[in-house]
C-alpha cells in the first residue's frame, strides 16, 4: 500500500471533512461552547450550514456569504458597474424607542462590514451617532444570544400554543412588556394581538425614557404632540438642562441644524453666529458649546423655568410664582437671557430636557409659543401603559404568560418595583432578545432575536419618516425577527417579515417597493405638522414641582444618566465603546460618580480622605518653569504611573446604597452627583464582565432621572480608572486658539498672531506668501535645514518621465490634505469609533489602556479654561474646548526622519504613509511625534486574547471568526511589533483613483472630483466639522476653508508642515449677561501667561483688565455672601451664580 497520501498536510475536501479535523473541533468548543454540541450526529451538518458565513473569513474557501431569501436591493446612488473586490451597499435603519437612524450598510463579499449614514434622508446629511457605528460589532458578538433554549420547530409550536390556548380566555392570563419601537409593522400587529386578546395586558418600557415633552404637550393641548426644533432657523437658543447635541432623541439632525448657525466663513460673517446658552446640573457637549453656561442642579430647574417665563410674560399662577421664588438665583442673568430671546422673536428656542418634569416642559411650551418660536408639532399615537401596569399584573398572581420583547427589565427596571420578583409570579416567562442577560437568564423560554442587520422590518425616523430595515445577510444563527414572533402570536395571514414589511409600505401610501429599498427612504411619508391653538397651563403645571429644594452635601440631588459607553446597558458588551472615551471625562472600560470639585472639598474636609493630589503645583520645584513661564496647572485626581487613583465611595439614597469610584468633574452643579448607568452587568459577555458599577440599584419608578436626597462617604478604598487624559489644562498655550465673534469682526487675524510661530521666522521664508497650491507642490526649503522634494516633479531615477516630451505627460499629482474646523466640533466621538470600524484598529482592553497603549487612530481632546488661571486650584466653572487630533501627515515630518529602516516615508500626494513589514518597532517614530498620534503594537491584539497577550507566541491563538468578519479587507491587520496611525484612509483613496481612471478610459482625465472621497471621520460627522480634499486646487472645498483667516496649525512653530489644519473656535457671548467676556477663557489665560496675543491685544490687556473689573465690581455682593469660595450655584443659600462667572 502507498503511504505517500497520508504523508504530509492533510487537506479536506468539503465542509463536512473539515469538521472532522481535530483543529476545527477545538475551534469549535473555544468559540462557540453552546453551539460544538451541535457537531456530534445528526446536527452536524445543521450547524455546518449556520456557520457558512463565517467561513469565508476564515480561508475556508467560500466564495462569500450567504444572501437572505427574498431580494435586497443595493443602494441606487452607488458607482455602476461593479466589479468584483468592490464593496456593494445596501440601505437600512437601525431601531430606536422613537427614532431609526437611516443607514448604508457597506458589504463585502455578502458581509457587512462598516455602516455610514444614508444621505437621501435629508435632515441628517448622511451623519451617524457613535453607538450607530458600533452596533455592527454586535452582529458579529460571539457571546450574544446564538440559539434559543428550544429548537427552531419547538418556538414556532410554542408560539402557536399560546395564541391557541389565550385565544380561548381572550388572553387574561396573558401580559406583555415590550421597548418601545417606531415600526409601523410592529404596530399593526400589535393591533391585532390586542384584538384577538383583548383582556390581555400589553405595556412598554424603556430604562430612558424620552417622551416627556410629548405627555406635556398633551396636558396643555389635549393631544400627544412630538416638538421639532428647527435650529437651523434660530438666532437664540436657551437649552435648559437639555443635551441636545449629543444625548436626545435625533440629536444627528438637531445638531446638525444648530451647527449650520455657527459656521462661519469669513471676519464679516461673525456677528451672524447664533447664540447659545445654557443653564444644567452636569458638564455637557451642549453646555461645552455655550456662550453662556449657568451650573444648577437639576431639582432646581422647575423654579428657573418660571422665574424665566415671569420674566418674559408669561402668566403663572400666584403659587406658581411664590414656589418659583424659593430659587436664589442672578436676576440680571435671568433678565438679560429673557430679553435677548424676546429680542429674537420668531428666531428663538427654549429646549428642556427629557428628565424633567411635565410641568417645566408646559411652561417651556408656553414660553416658545409666546416666542413663536420655530418649533414643529407633529401628533403622534399616545403612550402605552408602562412597566408599573406590568408589575401590577404580575403581583395579582393569575398571569399564565409573561412575553417579554427585548430589554432587560431584572437589570434595569425600577428597584421598587423589584420586576425580578413580580416576573417569577408568572407561570411561564418567554424572553425575546438578542442578548444573554438577566432577564434571558431568569425567563423559562429564551427565544433568541436576529440582529437588525440580519432581519426584516421597518421604522420611522424622528419626523416620521418611513425607512426600511433591510438584512445584509441571512441570519448567522437560528434566529427570528420580532415580526415573526409577533405575527406567529397574532395568528396573522403571514409569518414572514418581508411579506409583512411589503404590506405596510402598501397600507403607507407607498408603490414603488423596489425603490423604497434602495434609496432607503419613503419621500413624504414624514409626520404633517399640526396646529397647537393657545397653551393652556392651568392642568398642566404642578406647583410642588416648582419647588427649589434646599441642597447640601447631606443633601445632594443625583442625577442618572445614560452611559456614554453601554447607553442605557444595551452596549455593554461593546468593545468599541467600552474602548471609546467619555467626551467629558475621558474614562474608558468604567463609570464613576461624578461629582464637582467644590464637592470633593467638601468631602475631603469631612472625612479626611484625599481626593485631590497634594496642594502644590505639578514643577513646583523647577526653578526654570517657575521663573520663565510659571508653574503648571495642578491635576484634579491622583494618578500612578498614569493611572487614576480614584477614591471608592458610598452613596445612599433612600436608604439603598450603590458603590463606585469617584470621578471630579469641573463645570457640574456643585451638590449634584452623576450617575452613569448601563454598566455593573452581572449577566453579560466576556467584555461587559465586571465593568463598572450598577446604578440602577438606587433607581425608583418616582425619580427616574433626578432625586433629591443622596449622602456620599468617601472609604479607604482605592479603584484605578482607565482616563486617556490625565491633565486637562493647556497651561495658557495657543493649542486651541478662540476668540469672540465681535473680537473677530476686528481683529480677523488673531489666530495667527497667537503662539510662538507669530513672532518667529517665517517657516517658508522668502516663499511664506505663495499660495497652498503652490506650496503644496512645490515643498518649498524655506527655513528648513534640507531642501525637500517637489511633488510636481517625478522622480529623477525613473526613466519613463526623463525628457521634455515625457515630462508634458506627466500628470499632476493631487495633494490631500484636511481641515477641521473647532467651531462645529461638539466632541460626540463618532469619529473615533468610526475609525475604528474602517482601519481595523483593535481593542486592547482596561489593563492596556491604563498602561496608556489604547490604539484608537484618532482622538478627541478636551480642555477645560477657567477666567482665573489659578495653578494651585481646580476651577468650579470652566469653558470646555474640544480638538479632534491624528496623524497630521506634515509635510516636514519628524517621524520620517528618525525611521532607521524608512517604514514611515513621505508618497507625492503628501501622505505620511507606513510600509508595515519594514517596521522594526523601534518607536523612535512616536517618541519624536509632537502630536503623539502613533499607537505601537506591544501585542497581537488581534490573536490573542486580553488575558494571554503577555504570552505572546507562548500562548493561545485566539482569532474569532465572527470578528474577524467584521474587518475590512481593504486594510490591513498589523500584527505585535507594529507601528501604526492614521492614513487618512489611503484605501478610500486608492479606490478612488482606481474608479476614475476606469471611468477616464483613454482620456486620461484622471483627477478624483472634488468630494468624491470622503474619510471615514468626515462621512461620519453629524455637524461636518471635517473637510478632506485635494489642497493642491484652489477651488476644492478643502482649500478654501484653508484659505480662512482663522486656519492655523498646531505647534506650528516647529515647522513639521502639518497638513492637517484647524479653524479657530469662536463664542459669541452677550455684552449684557452679568458673565459676560471680551475673551474667552483660553484667550485670556493665553494672554495672562505669555503676554501675547494678537496685534490688537497688545493693546487689549488694559481693556481685559479692565473688563475683569467691572465684572468682579457687579459680582462682588455674590462674592461677599459666599466668601472665598464663590461662584456656588446650588449651594443651601439657593445662589445659582453665572456659571461663566
Amino acid at each position: 500500500m502507498n503511504n505517500s497520501e497520508f504523508s504530509g498536510p492533510r487537506y479536506w475536501k468539503s465542509l463536512d471533512d473539515l469538521a472532522e479535523t481535530p483543529a476545527f473541533s477545538e475551534w469549535v468548543q473555544r468559540e462557540f461552547p453552546t453551539g460544538a454540541s451541535e457537531m456530534e450526529g445528526v446536527n452536524r451538518r445543521q450547524f455546518m450550514k449556520v456557520m457558512a458565513a463565517s467561513f469565508g473569513l476564515a480561508g475556508l474557501g467560500m466564495a462569500g456569504c450567504r444572501r437572505p431569501e427574498q431580494n435586497i436591493l443595493p443602494y441606487s446612488k452607488q458607482p455602476e458597474n461593479l466589479i468584483p473586490g468592490v464593496p456593494v451597499y445596501y440601505t437600512s435603519s437601525q431601531p430606536g424607542a422613537r427614532d431609526n437612524v437611516p443607514v448604508i450598510v457597506e458589504t463585502h463579499t455578502g458581509r457587512p462590514t462598516k455602516i455610514e449614514g444614508n444621505p437621501s434622508y435629508k435632515p441628517y446629511g448622511g451623519a451617524t451617532s457613535v453607538y450607530t457605528q458600533a452596533s455592527i460589532l454586535d452582529l458579529y458578538d460571539p457571546d450574544r444570544a446564538t440559539k434559543s433554549s428550544v429548537s427552531d420547530t419547538a418556538v414556532r409550536d410554542r408560539l402557536a400554543a399560546i395564541s391557541k390556548a389565550h385565544a380561548a380566555d381572550e388572553g387574561k392570563g396573558l401580559v406583555f412588556l415590550a421597548e418601545p419601537s417606531t415600526s409601523p409593522s410592529r404596530a399593526a400587529l400589535v393591533a391585532q394581538i390586542k384584538k384577538k386578546f383583548p383582556q390581555a395586558t400589553w405595556t412598554e418600557y424603556t430604562a430612558i425614557d424620552q417622551s416627556t415633552s410629548e405627555q406635556a404637550a398633551k396636558a396643555v393641548f389635549g393631544k400627544t404632540l412630538r416638538s421639532i426644533p428647527e435650529f437651523d432657523k434660530a438666532k437664540r437658543v436657551l437649552s435648559l438642562d437639555a443635551d441636545f447635541l449629543l444625548n436626545a432623541d435625533a440629536s444627528i439632525g438637531l445638531a446638525r441644524d444648530f451647527v449650520k448657525t455657527r459656521k462661519v466663513k469669513d471676519s464679516k460673517d461673525a456677528t451672524k453666529m447664533s447664540r447659545l446658552y445654557a443653564v444644567e446640573s452636569s458638564l455637557t457637549s451642549t453646555g461645552a458649546m455655550a456662550d453662556h453656561r449657568l451650573r444648577l442642579s437639576s431639582s432646581q430647574m422647575g423654579a428657573f423655568i418660571a422665574q424665566l417665563a415671569a420674566a418674559m410674560g408669561v402668566k403663572l399662577s400666584a403659587s406658581a410664582q411664590k414656589s418659583a421664588a424659593t430659587l436664589k438665583v442672578d436676576s440680571k442673568w435671568v433678565e438679560e437671557c429673557a430679553s435677548d430671546l424676546a429680542a429674537n422673536k420668531g428666531h428663538a428656542i427654549v429646549v428642556a430636557g427629557e428628565h424633567l418634569s411635565k410641568s417645566a416642559h408646559a411652561i417651556v411650551i408656553a414660553i416658545n409659543e409666546m416666542l413663536s418660536a420655530p418649533v414643529k408639532y407633529v401628533q403622534v399615537a399616545d403612550a402605552e401603559a408602562g412597566i408599573a401596569d406590568a408589575v401590577a399584573r404580575l403581583n395579582q398572581g393569575d398571569v399564565e404568560t409573561l412575553f417579554i420583547l427585548g430589554g432587560n427589565p431584572v437589570y434595569n427596571a425600577p428597584v421598587d418595583l423589584d420586576w425580578a420578583a413580580a416576573q417569577a409570579k408568572a407561570s411561564e416567562s418567554i424572553y425575546f432578545g438578542s442578548d444573554k442577560n438577566e432577564t434571558a437568564k431568569a425567563a423559562k423560554l429564551v427565544i433568541a432575536a436576529s440582529h437588525y442587520l440580519e432581519s426584516w422590518g421597518d421604522g420611522r425616523t424622528f419626523d416620521g419618516t418611513l425607512v426600511p430595515v433591510q438584512p445584509m445577510i441571512e441570519p448567522l444563527f437560528p434566529t427570528f425577527s420580532e415580526l415573526e414572533v409577533l405575527a406567529r402570536l397574532a395568528g396573522a395571514r403571514k409569518y414572514d417579515a418581508y411579506s409583512i414589511v411589503q404590506d405596510t409600505f402598501k397600507a403607507q401610501g407607498g408603490s414603488d417597493f423596489n425603490r423604497f429599498l434602495s434609496d432607503g427612504v419613503l419621500d413624504g411619508s414624514a409626520f404633517k405638522p399640526v396646529k397647537t391653538g393657545a397653551a393652556d397651563l392651568s392642568a398642566a403645571v404642578l406647583v410642588a414641582d416648582l419647588e427649589a429644594p434646599e441642597l447640601n452635601a447631606s443633601k445632594l440631588d443625583v442625577r442618572f444618566a445614560a452611559s456614554s459607553h453601554a447607553g442605557d446597558g444595551r452596549y455593554a458588551n461593546n468593545g468599541w465603546m467600552m474602548e471609546c472615551p467619555d467626551p467629558m471625562t475621558k474614562l474608558t472600560w468604567d463609570n464613576a460618580i461624578l461629582i464637582s470639585p467644590r464637592l470633593a472639598k467638601e468631602l475631603e474636609e469631612k472625612d479626611g480622605i484625599q481626593i485631590f493630589p497634594s496642594k502644590k503645583p505639578m514643577n513646583k520645584d523647577s526653578e526654570f518653569f517657575e521663573g520663565a513661564k510659571g508653574t503648571l496647572q495642578t491635576n484634579k485626581a491622583t494618578f500612578k504611573r498614569g493611572k487614576e487613583q480614584a477614591v471608592v465611595a458610598e452613596l445612599t439614597l433612600n436608604g439603598r446604597t450603590v458603590k463606585g469610584p469617584i470621578h471630579v468633574v469641573p463645570g457640574m452643579a456643585n451638590y449634584t452627583v452623576v450617575l452613569p448607568l448601563g454598566l455593573g452587568r452581572e449577566t453579560v459577555g466576556r467584555v461587559g464582565a465586571g465593568v463598572g458599577f450598577n446604578a440602577y440599584t438606587v433607581r425608583s419608578s418616582n425619580a427616574l432621572g433626578v432625586a433629591t436626597g443622596a449622602a456620599l462617604q468617601l472609604t479607604s478604598e482605592i479603584s484605578p480608572l482607565a482616563n486617556t487624559q490625565e491633565h486637562w489644562s493647556m497651561e495658557g498655550r495657543a493649542i486651541i486658539r478662540e476668540g469672540n465673534a465681535d473680537y473677530y469682526k476686528k481683529n480677523p487675524e488673531f489666530a495667527n498672531k497667537m503662539g510662538v510661530e507669530s513672532h518667529a521666522p517665517a517657516n517658508y521664508g522668502k516663499d511664506a506668501d505663495k499660495s497652498l497650491q503652490e506650496k503644496s507642490t512645490s515643498q518649498f526649503r524655506g527655513n528648513s535645514a534640507y531642501k525637500h522634494p517637489s511633488f510636481a516633479e517625478p522622480a529623477p531615477n525613473v526613466k519613463v518621465w526623463q525628457g521634455e516630451e515625457a515630462r508634458k505627460q506627466y500628470p499632476d499629482i493631487q495633494q490631500w490634505g484636511m481641515a477641521i474646523d473647532l467651531n462645529s466640533c461638539t466632541g460626540c466621538t463618532a469619529c473615533v469609533v468610526a475609525c475604528q470600524s474602517e482601519n481595523n484598529v483593535p481593542i486592547v482592553g482596561k489593563d492596556q489602556v491604563l498602561r496608556g497603549r489604547e490604539m484608537h487612530w484618532m482622538r478627541i481632546d478636551r480642555y477645560f479654561s477657567a477666567e482665573k488661571y489659578d495653578q494651585t486650584e481646580v476651577p468650579e466653572d470652566v469653558q470646555v474646548s474640544f480638538m479632534s487630533v491624528m496623524c497630521q501627515h506634515c509635510e516636514n515630518a519628524p517621524c520620517e526622519q528618525v525611521c532607521p529602516v524608512n517604514a514611515t516615508v513621505h508618497d507625492t500626494q503628501g501622505l505620511n504613509t507606513m510600509a508595515y513589514n519594514r517596521c522594526v518597532g523601534t518607536r523612535y517614530c512616536a517618541n519624536n511625534c509632537p502630536y503623539k498620534v502613533r499607537r505601537f503594537n506591544f501585542f497581537d491584539w488581534n490573536k490573542r486574547q486580553i488575558g494571554e497577550v503577555y504570552k505572546g507566541p507562548l500562548g493561545p491563538v485566539d482569532e474569532p471568526e465572527l470578528q474577524k468578519m467584521q474587518k475590512n479587507p481593504n486594510v490591513t491587520v498589523r500584527m505585535r511589533g507594529v507601528m501604526e496611525k492614521c492614513t487618512y484612509c489611503t484605501q478610500r483613496i486608492e479606490s478612488a483613483k482606481i474608479e476614475q481612471k476606469r471611468l477616464a478610459g483613454a482620456t486620461g482625465n484622471i483627477k478624483i472630483a472634488d468630494g468624491t472621497i470622503k474619510t471615514a471621520c468626515q462621512q461620519v460627522c453629524p455637524t461636518d466639522a471635517i473637510t478632506f480634499g485635494d489642497v493642491s486646487d484652489a477651488n476644492s472645498e478643502v482649500s478654501k476653508i484653508k484659505a480662512s483667516d482663522r486656519n492655523y496649525s498646531v505647534l506650528g512653530y516647529l515647522n513639521a508642515r502639518p497638513r492637517t489644519t484647524y479653524l479657530a473656535r469662536l463664542r459669541n457671548p452677550n455684552p449684557k449677561m452679568p458673565d459676560a467676556y471680551k475673551k474667552p477663557y483660553a484667550y485670556a489665560q493665553y494672554d495672562e501667561r505669555y503676554g501675547h496675543g494678537s496685534g490688537a491685544a497688545h493693546g487689549d490687556h488694559g481693556a481685559h483688565g479692565d473688563d475683569h473689573g467691572a465684572h468682579d465690581a457687579h459680582a462682588a455682593p455674590s462674592h461677599d455672601a459666599h466668601g472665598a469660595a464663590d461662584h456656588d450655584h446650588s449651594s443651601h443659600e439657593h445662589e445659582a451664580a453665572p456659571a461663566a462667572h
